[in-house]
């Protein structure tokens, strides 16, 4: 079985599951990386990534929108034109540079994180240096001290949650 598919009325390559992939991905295409997939080069799409279940990718990382299944890891930098999705224990070994919101679940880890829109954490917060407006739901804020902000409460809260603002 080839271990790189293609779905053309939708425009993606499917890396199947525990397979592994050694050519750079430099397409204008949507890429879903199975279970246990492995991407030995660097990936530069314009369209959506999807990386499985403990899937890796060896290189750095440019997509419009990502989600990086459980046990995720990328050995490079992330750059995301839209928004990610960090599910649990997803991990970015270098720098993570999001142009639109960013959804943490708890167990992601980055070397840095940098967003322009909201980052939204459950848990503890996934790097010590994070630029960007963070929500934390109250459950997690005795996990979060070692974030250095002011709380403020939001004069119209909408559900339990505080903002705190991170200066650049």
């Amino acid at each position: 079985m080839a271990s790189i598919r293609a779905h053309r009325e939708s425009n993606t390559l499917i890396i199947m599951k525990n397979s592994s992939y050694a050519r750079p991905i430099t397409h204008r295409v949507n890429l879903i990386m199975g279970i246990n997939a492995r991407c030995m080069e660097r990936v530069a799409i314009d369209g959506n990534l999807e990386l499985g279940k403990n899937a890796q990718v060896t290189g750095n990382v440019r997509a419009r929108d990502v989600i990086l299944g459980p046990g995720s890891i990328i050995y490079g930098d992330l750059f995301v034109d839209g928004d990610l999705k960090a599910l649990d224990n997803a991990r970015v070994m270098g720098h993570v540079k999001v142009a639109g919101a960013a959804f943490i679940r708890p167990g992601a880890r980055f070397g840095s994180l940098d967003a322009g829109g909201l980052i939204e954490i459950q848990g503890k917060p996934p790097s010590k240096h994070i630029k960007g407006k963070i929500v934390i739901t109250e459950d997690a804020v005795e996990e979060n001290k070692g974030i250095k902000a002011n709380p403020k409460k939001d004069k119209k809260p909408k559900g339990k949650g505080l903002f705190w603002f991170i200066k650049k």
